[in-house]
C-alpha cells in the first residue's frame, strides 16, 4: 500500500512538473489566470468516489492508484505545479534569480502535512472532518491565488537581457545526471522503508521516519549554498556503503533503536548528498522548469525501480544494496577532481569494487538457510529450516514476525508456538468442540498451524489477503494436507470477504478467529465498530470471536472493551508468558456472550481489569493508534 501510494505520489507529480514546463511557454498572464481557472476546476471534483466492486476486480496496486487518481489526482497536479510556476512568474515578471530556497520551503510544507496527520488530523478528526477541512484550506488556496494573481497582473513582465547563461549551458549537459541523482535518491527513500519493516520488530509509524528524511535533506540542500565535493563527501559515502552492506547481513544483531539508528544516519548521507549535488547544477531562469522536471522524472524512475521492479526480479531486498553502489558510483566522477593524488583515485574505484565482491560472496553464505522466498504488492515472505539443538524447525517468516512452524527433525517442545495447548485460541476452541462439529472463519492463514486442531467434521475456513502466504503454507508445511477438517481458503481481504458471505445468506459460523498480521500489528480496518457488526451477523447469536493481540507497542485492550461493551460481550484475556527466550509468548482475547463457554473458560486470570484501560472506539471514519502506543 505504502510503496503503491508512493509512486502514485511520484508519477503526479511528475505530471504537475510537466504541466509547469508546458504552462512556462506562454505568456506569464495568461499562466496565471489559466492555472487559477484549472486551480478551482480541479479543486470541484475533488474525492469523486469509484464504485468499490469496480476497486475489488484490479489488482491491488491498480485499486490504489485508480482510487487515487480520482479522488485526489486533478488537484494533485496542479497543486504540485504552483511552487514551481510562483518561482518562474517571480523571476519572469521582476527579472531576478530563481529563488530556489522556495523549493525548500515547500517541502517544508510537505513535511508539517506528513507530521501533522498521524499526531493531530487522525487523533482528533474523523474522516469525514478530514476532509471538510481539506477542501476548506483548498478553497481558501484558491482565493488566495485569486489575489496573488491580480495583483502580478498589475505588473509588466521586464524584458530580460538575451543572453545564454553558462549555468543553463552547464544544466544541459547534466541532464541526464539530475535524473539519476533523483532516481538514486527516491531509490534510496524506498529501499530504506523496505529494509526498517523487514528487519526491524514493528514500531508504530515508523515508516514516516525515511520520508522526513527525505524532506528534510531536500529542504536543507536547497536552503543551503551551492557546495563543492570534498574528501568529507568521500568519507560519508565510503561510511555509507560499508556500514548499509553490514546492516543488510548482520541488522538482526543490534537492537531496534539501533538498527533504525543506523538505517536513518545512511539515508541521511545518501539523499544529502545527492540532494547537494543536485542543488550545485542548478540552472537560471531560462531552464529552471526543466531542471525540475528532471527531477520529477528520476523520482519516478527511482520509484518504479524499487516498487514495482525490483519486487519482480528479486527474491530478496537487493535495491537497498544496488543502490547505495549506485550513489557512490555515480559520485566517483566528481570526487575525483576534488583530489589531486592518483592513489586517493585509486582507493575510490578499489573501494567500491571490495564492496561489490565481498556483498556478493557474503550473501551466498547467508541464504543457505531458505527454503524459499516470495515478494509481491504485500511484502517479504521466505521459509527457513532453523537448527534448534537436536531439531529442525521449519519457520514461515514475515520480516521479523513468524507466521507459523513445523519440526521436521527431532524432538522439540511444541511450546515455541504461538498456537501451543497452553494458549487461549487451544482451549477455546477444546471447549468449543466439546458440543459437537464446528464452522469455523480464520482471518489469516499463516503457515496453517490452527488447522490441527479441527476435527473430522469440522469446516474451516481461512481468509488470507496474500497469495504468497497460502503458496507457502500448501507448499512447505503439512498442516493443511494433513487436517481431516473440510477446508477452504479464500484469497482476499477477511472482513470484505466475510461481508460477501453474509449478503449470499451463507450458513452462520460458531466462531470467528483475527490472526491477520500486518507487520506485527493487526490491520485497524478489521477492529473498527463496522467490522465488528460484521463479525457478529456471520457468527450464530452464541458465536465466539477470537482475536491474536501479541504485541510489544501496541496495547489494543481499550478497542476490545469498547466493543465488548457496545455489543454486550463478555470480554476474556489469555495471556501466556515463556522465560525461554527461544519460546513465543502469546496474548488471545475472546468476545462472546456464550454462557456455556464463559463458564469454562473464565478464571480469575482471563477476568478483564476494566480500572486498568481506558475504552478507545474505533469506527471506520475514525482510528488511531497513536493512543494505543505502549512506551
Amino acid at each position: 500500500m505504502w510503496s503503491a501510494s508512493l509512486f502514485f505520489y511520484q508519477s503526479f507529480l511528475l505530471c504537475g512538473y510537466l504541466y509547469a514546463h508546458y504552462m512556462s511557454r506562454i505568456k506569464v498572464k495568461a499562466q496565471i489566470w489559466l492555472h487559477l481557472i484549472l486551480m478551482a476546476t480541479a479543486t470541484a471534483v475533488t474525492f469523486s468516489q469509484v464504485d468499490k466492486s469496480t476497486l475489488t476486480m484490479l489488482p491491488p496496486p491498480s485499486s490504489v492508484l485508480i482510487n487515487l487518481l480520482t479522488q485526489v489526482g486533478p488537484i494533485f497536479v496542479i497543486l504540485s505545479a504552483t511552487s514551481i510556476l510562483m518561482q518562474h512568474w517571480y523571476s519572469a515578471i521582476f527579472h531576478k534569480s530563481v529563488p530556489y530556497h522556495w523549493y525548500g520551503w515547500s517541502n517544508l510544507g510537505s513535511l508539517v502535512a506528513l507530521l501533522s496527520f498521524p499526531f493531530i488530523f487522525e487523533v482528533y478528526f474523523n474522516l469525514t472532518m478530514q476532509k471538510q477541512i481539506w477542501i476548506t484550506a483548498l478553497a481558501l488556496l484558491v482565493v488566495l491565488v485569486f489575489m496573488l494573481s491580480v495583483l502580478l497582473s498589475k505588473h509588466k513582465p521586464q524584458t530580460p537581457i538575451q543572453k545564454t547563461s553558462t549555468k543553463s549551458t552547464h544544466f544541459h549537459n547534466k541532464r541526464l545526471l539530475c535524473v539519476v541523482l533523483a532516481a538514486c535518491s527516491s531509490m534510496s527513500l524506498i529501499s530504506t522503508t523496505q529494509m526498517i519493516n523487514v528487519n526491524i520488530p514493528p514500531m508504530p509509524l515508523t515508516w514516516t521516519i525515511p520520508l522526513v528524511i527525505y524532506l528534510l535533506t531536500f529542504i536543507a540542500a536547497f536552503w543551503l549554498p551551492a557546495p563543492k565535493q570534498s574528501l568529507y563527501t568521500l568519507a560519508a559515502l565510503i561510511f555509507a556503503v560499508f556500514a548499509g552492506v553490514l546492516m543488510y547481513f548482520l541488522g538482526g544483531q543490534f537492537s531496534a533503536i539501533e538498527q533504525l539508528s543506523m538505517y536513518c544516519l545512511i539515508q541521511l548521507i545518501c539523499c544529502f548528498v545527492c540532494h547537494r549535488t543536485l542543488k550545485s547544477i542548478a540552472p537560471t531562469s531560462q531552464s529552471m522548469t526543466s531542471f525540475y522536471l528532471c527531477i520529477a522524472v528520476g523520482s519516478v524512475i527511482g520509484s518504479l525501480l524499487c516498487s514495482i521492479i525490483a519486487p519482480t526480479i528479486f527474491n530478496q531486498l537487493l535495491e537497498y544494496p544496488i543502490t547505495l553502489f549506485l550513489v557512490f558510483f555515480i559520485h566517483l566522477p566528481s570526487l575525483k577532481k576534488a583530489t589531486a593524488t592518483k592513489s586517493l583515485q585509486f582507493i575510490y574505484a578499489l573501494t567500491l569494487t571490495v564492496a561489490i565482491g565481498g556483498f556478493t560472496l557474503i550473501n551466498q553464505a547467508y541464504t543457505q538457510l531458505d527454503i524459499a522466498s516470495e515478494r509481491n504488492f504485500y511484502g517479504f515472505i521466505s521459509v527457513k529450516d532453523v537448527p534448534l539443538n537436536t531439531a529442525i524447525e521449519r519457520r514461515l517468516i514475515d520480516g521479523t514476525t513468524i507466521h507459523g512452524t513445523e519440526v521436521l527433525e527431532g524432538q522439540l517442545s511444541n511450546q515455541n508456538s504461538y498456537y501451543h495447548a497452553q494458549t487461549g485460541v487451544a482451549k477455546t476452541l477444546n471447549a468449543l468442540q466439546s458440543n459437537g462439529p464446528l464452522n469455523i472463519g480464520i482471518i489469516g492463514l499463516g503457515a496453517g498451524t490452527l488447522s490441527k486442531y479441527a476435527m473430522q467434521q469440522d469446516k474451516l475456513t481461512f481468509y488470507e489477503l496474500n497469495p504468497a502466504v497460502h503458496h507457502m503454507a500448501q507448499r512447505y508445511f503439512s498442516y493443511l494436507r494433513s487436517s481431516r477438517a473440510d477446508l477452504e481458503v479464500k484469497i482476499g481481504d477477511g472482513r470484505q470477504l466475510i461481508a460477501d458471505e453474509v449478503a449470499k445468506l451463507f450458513p452462520p459460523q460458531d466462531a470467528i478467529i483475527i490472526d491477520a498480521f500486518s507487520s506485527d500489528i493487526i490491520p485497524t480496518h478489521l477492529l473498527t465498530v463496522e467490522a465488528m457488526a460484521i463479525y457478529w451477523q456471520r457468527m450464530k447469536s452464541n458465536g465466539v470471536l477470537l482475536m491474536h493481540i501479541s504485541n510489544n507497542h501496541i496495547d489494543l485492550m481499550p478497542i476490545l472493551l469498547s466493543h465488548s461493551q457496545q455489543f454486550d460481550k463478555t470480554l476474556l484475556l489469555f495471556e501466556h508468558l515463556n522465560d525461554n527466550p527461544a519460546q513465543l509468548s502469546s496474548k488471545w482475547a475472546v468476545l462472546t456472550s456464550n454462557e456455556r463457554i464463559i463458564a469454562l473458560l473464565s478464571n480469575p486470570a482471563t477476568t478483564v481489569d476494566t480500572e486498568r484501560h481506558n475504552m478507545i472506539t474505533w469506527t471506520d471514519e475514525r482510528h488511531s493508534l497513536l493512543p494505543l502506543i505502549m512506551l
